[in-house]
């Protein structure tokens, strides 16, 4: 089956979906954007699929309000609802629970997440129907296209931690496939080299090369004559620059790492190190991004 044949097998609702994301990038006519983003959706169904199999939650048509257990849902709009399960202690009094909404739209890498803590179901819901929460800044998602639900013999401990563990693989999951579409490609360079960087500056702000190439540099030495100066220099939401200084380090003897031979480590005086501080804001956006063949073992 070609994939154009598989756009036409998905449902009616999901086809909607994704010719409006096409429309939106001005892209409705171009079946190979379409069929991309075809192959994205169906990974993440599969994706979603293959986790309740690994965790033994179970799928359901529908879910009444009054359902204790922990559950996700997949929603025709490609977005993921965790609701954790409910647990049984006096002061639980309205049945509250935690949730948490991971809006990853075809469109963007980065999710917009909400997280409540004393959420309610506050209606019945099932495949094709929206899900509706109360004590919760989400009220109502997208329908349902996918229904997952914990065993009802698990205990609260162990459904909360399947749905946990399965909301971050999951979560993680979706963005890399969205990594693969790079939608829009308007508001950034085609590389991030100085050249290309530059290039785009001076087409986007109207201006020659030259002119942005020096911008840029004299922005870049200011950031370096602060750093000099001794300054916690300030680089938007990237974070701050500076310099710390790094005290002296006496002559030591230590065993060579691949021969286990002894080496003398020479003393060093005090000195400059330059440094940068992460804002929070990239950090979080960091958290989400795993690097082509990186594989997450190096520690600093």
């Amino acid at each position: 089956m070609s994939r154009t044949e598989r756009f036409n097998e998905l449902p009616q609702a999901i086809q909607k979906q994704l010719l409006w994301i096409a429309a939106e990038q001005d892209r409705k006519d171009d079946q190979a954007f379409i069929d991309d983003l075809t192959e994205v959706w169906e990974k993440k169904a599969t994706l979603f699929l293959d986790q309740i199999k690994a965790v033994n939650l179970q799928l359901v048509e529908s879910v009444s309000k009054d359902d204790m257990r922990g559950m996700m849902i997949l929603t025709y709009s490609g977005s993921l609802l965790s609701i954790g399960p409910v647990f049984q202690t006096a002061t639980n009094v309205n049945d509250g629970r935690w949730i948490e909404y991971s809006s990853i739209k075809l469109r963007t890498d980065v999710p917009d997440i909400v997280s409540d803590w004393d959420a309610i179901l506050s209606a019945d819901f099932g495949k094709d129907k929206a899900v509706k929460l109360e004590n919760a800044r989400i009220k109502s998602t997208s329908p349902a296209y996918l229904i997952a639900v914990c065993p009802a013999e698990l205990d609260e401990e162990e459904q909360d931690k399947r749905i946990r563990e399965s909301t971050i693989y999951l979560t993680t999951g979706f963005m890399k496939f969205n990594r693969t579409l790079q939608i829009d490609k308007s508001n950034v360079p085609d590389q991030f080299t100085m050249k290309s960087m530059t290039r785009y500056l001076a087409k986007k702000h109207n201006m020659t090369g030259q002119e942005a190439k020096l911008l840029l540099d004299d922005f870049m030495t200011l950031v370096e004559t602060g750093m000099l100066l001794g300054e916690s220099v300030p680089v938007g939401r990237i974070g701050r620059f500076s310099v710390k200084t790094r005290g002296m380090q006496k002559a030591r003897v230590v065993k060579h790492p691949g021969t286990g031979e002894e080496m003398t480590i020479d003393a060093k005086p005090a000195m400059g190190v330059p440094k940068v501080s992460f804002s929070t804001y990239l950090k979080e956006r960091a958290a989400s991004v795993i690097a082509e063949g990186d594989d997450g073992d190096d520690e600093e």
